[in-house]
C-alpha cells in the first residue's frame, strides 16, 4: 500500500562511510520500538550496540543501531552519532511525509468520509507527546496484539467507541475508520489486508449481513501481522444475547467471545483502563522503566 523503505542511495552511502571510517555496520528501525527510548540523549548504548534515535519536528521516526560499537571512544561515538543524524533525519522525515501522503491517498481512493477518519499523528497525540505525557502508554505502542480481532461489549455505544479509539491509539495505527465507510470497497480478505496497519471499527456487529460476516471470517482465518488492519467490533448485547441473533453465524460468535472485553466492568480511570487493555490484549506485559 505504501512505501515503507527509505531512499536506498542515502542508506547505502551512510553504511559505506561508517564501514570505511569506523569499521562499523548499520541497522535502521523505522517507527522504532518505543520501549527502547531510554533518555533524551542523542545516543545511548544497549549491550554492545549504539542506538541513535531519529527525531524531526518533535516526531520520533525511528532509530539507527550500530552493532558492536562498545570499542568506540567518546570522540568516535560522537562522530558516528552526528553523521547518522545528519544523513537520516532529512531522509526519514521525507519517508514519514511520503507515508502520510500515501495513507491519505488510500483514504481518498476508498471514498471515505474524512469526518469519521482519525489519522495517527494528526488528530491523535504525537508520539513525542505520548512519551512526555504518559510513559506507560508510549511503551504500550511496542506491544504486539494477541489477535487482529477485539470485541467490545458495553451498554453505551459512545463508551464502546471511546475504548476502541484508546486501543487504536495504544497500538499506534495510522487511521481509525468505521467499517460502514469502506465496506463497499471490500470484496475479499486481500482488500482488507492491503489497507495496512489501520483500525477498522465495526459498531453493532450484530447488524452485519451474511456476506459481511463471511468477509470478516475470511480475513480472520489467517494469521495476520501488525502491518494489516486491526478489527474492533462492538455491541450493546452481551454474549448470551448475541447467541440468540439468528442472522449471526456460530463461527463469528465464537470469534467474538474469544477476544471479548466487557467495557462496563472496566476501570473508570484512563490509566486503569490502559493497564487492563494491555493485560487482556497485548502479548507481553509492561516493560519496566
Amino acid at each position: 500500500m505504501q512505501n515503507s523503505t527509505l531512499d536506498s542511495s542515502f542508506v547505502n552511502r551512510l553504511k559505506q562511510i561508517l564501514s570505511n571510517r569506523y569499521g562499523k555496520g548499520l541497522q535502521i528501525r523505522q517507527l522504532m520500538d518505543l520501549s527502547e527510548l531510554q533518555s533524551e540523549e542523542d545516543a545511548y548504548t544497549r549491550g554492545r550496540d549504539l542506538h541513535v534515535p531519529i527525531k524531526v519536528n518533535g516526531a520520533l521516526l525511528g532509530t539507527a543501531v550500530v552493532p558492536s560499537a562498545d570499542d568506540l571512544n567518546q570522540e568516535k561515538r560522537q562522530g558516528v552519532t552526528q553523521l547518522i543524524r545528519m544523513v537520516l533525519e532529512p531522509a526519514m522525515y521525507k519517508w514519514y511525509l511520503d507515508q502520510r501522503e500515501a495513507n491519505l491517498a488510500e483514504i481518498s481512493k476508498a471514498n471515505l468520509n474524512l469526518d469519521n477518519v482519525h489519522l495517527f499523528a494528526e488528530e491523535m497525540p504525537s508520539i513525542d507527546d505520548l512519551i512526555k505525557e504518559d510513559t506507560d502508554l508510549a511503551k504500550g505502542l511496542s506491544f504486539d496484539l494477541i489477535s487482529n480481532l477485539i470485541h467490545l461489549e458495553g451498554r453505551t455505544e459512545t463508551t464502546n467507541k471511546k475504548v476502541a479509539l484508546l486501543l487504536h491509539e495504544m497500538t499506534g495505527r495510522w487511521a481509525f475508520v468505521p467499517f460502514n465507510d469502506i465496506k463497499g470497497q471490500l470484496h475479499s480478505s486481500y482488500d482488507i489486508a492491503k489497507l495496512g496497519g489501520m483500525t477498522i471499527f465495526i459498531e453493532n456487529v450484530e447488524t452485519l449481513n451474511a456476506a459481511e460476516q463471511e468477509l470478516l471470517m475470511e480475513y480472520l482465518a489467517e494469521e495476520r501481522s501488525a502491518d494489516e488492519p486491526l478489527i474492533i467490533t462492538s455491541s450493546k448485547m452481551n454474549a448470551g444475547e448475541l447467541e440468540t441473533v439468528e442472522t449471526l453465524s456460530a463461527g463469528l460468535i465464537d470469534e467474538l467471545s474469544v477476544n471479548c472485553f466487557e467495557v462496563d466492568r472496566a476501570p473508570l480511570t484512563t490509566q486503569g483502563l490502559k493497564e487492563v487493555l494491555e493485560l487482556f490484549f497485548m502479548k507481553d506485559g509492561p516493560i519496566d522503566a
